[in-house]
């Protein structure tokens, strides 16, 4: 990996960054020159939207989905 794509996985990877900060010699880089972080995804508030879009989409084509072992399909209330 390129210096660059370190510097720029250790900004925006909490799980990496954190590796990469308990010995950045591995890495062939310094704690100092470290990027500073974005700031991590709220994974509650992700989980909450997802749930919320799901179930609505699901309620809103109940009387025509087709339910297979991976996929859903909906065709507006056509289905008998």
């Amino acid at each position: 990996m390129s210096t660059t794509t370190l510097m720029h996985q250790a900004a925006v990877d909490a799980e990496f960054r954190a590796a990469v900060l308990a010995d950045p010699t591995a890495f062939g880089l310094t704690a100092d020159a470290l990027p500073a972080t974005v700031e991590q995804a709220d994974q509650a508030a992700i989980d909450s939207w997802t749930d919320g879009i799901v179930s609505s989409e699901i309620f809103a084509c109940s009387t025509s989905c087709s339910w297979g072992p991976f996929t859903v399909v909906c065709d507006g209330s056509s289905k008998q």
